[in-house]
């Protein structure tokens, strides 16, 4: 059975896509590696969403993220409140417009919660709760005040409603763009490294293979052009 739909998702059932080209799970939700911990860190327990965002990116093609899922497409989903999505979606405005290079448009990029069943209707789901405080962005989790707020409802009988977080990558658009290109950019993400997807996973690629690929690019878009210019 399908584990997650365009409303809601089922905890612990199998989401029905599989790791792709275009599409990739994550059982956490840290964009960054400035948002792990040491001990996430020295043990190597998580590889940043980064990544793979900039992977699709550079893949220029309509992919999809979802973290919240594991490898293995069960579906498992992250307890938030209206104060935990509002930080997630302020860090990734924070890591593409500010961390990446060239920086990521908006309309590059959307971002959604899909709500996760338990299975167990008789378990009740706590009172969303808003509170209007500024979050220290990209930062591990224990930085900000709404990891603390989250961890308190965890624990108690009423638990914080489940989400699937859906990040999706939109291909390029040249009347869009507000950096100018007059073909699609290669973007570099915060630590200064370029990736590209190849089958279901994330590749480096280097500044000599990128020269390459753009003069390639360069001379498809003027032929175009040329064509264009000839009817």
């Amino acid at each position: 059975s399908s584990g997650i739909n365009a409303e809601y998702g089922v905890q612990n059932e199998v989401f029905s896509g599989e790791e792709s080209k275009y599409m990739e799970f994550k059982a956490h939700d840290r964009l960054s590696a400035t948002q792990l911990t040491e001990m996430e860190v020295d043990k190597k327990l998580f590889q940043p969403a980064s990544r793979t965002i900039c992977a699709f990116l550079n893949t220029n093609e309509e992919c999809d993220l979802f973290l919240g899922i594991q490898d293995n497409g069960i579906v498992k989903g992250h307890y938030m409140f209206a104060d935990q999505k509002n930080h997630f979606k302020e860090n990734i405005r924070l890591l593409l417009s500010k961390k990446y290079t060239p920086s990521v448009d908006d309309y590059r990029y959307s971002v959604r919660f899909t709500r996760v069943k338990t299975g167990d209707e008789s378990l009740s789901v706590a009172a969303d709760i808003i509170i209007d405080k500024e979050h220290k962005l990209l930062l591990p989790p224990n930085c900000c005040w709404c990891e603390s707020e989250i961890r308190q409802c965890r624990n108690s009988a009423k638990k914080p409603p489940l989400y699937v977080i859906h990040i999706r990558i939109h291909k390029w658009d040249k009347e869009r763009d507000t950096v100018g290109s007059i073909i699609w950019p290669y973007h570099t993400n915060e630590d200064g490294k370029c990736y590209k997807r190849f089958s279901a996973s994330n590749h480096e690629i280097q500044q000599d293979t990128i020269c390459d690929e753009t003069r390639i690019d360069m001379a498809r878009y003027y032929k175009s052009s040329v064509v264009k210019a000839q009817l």
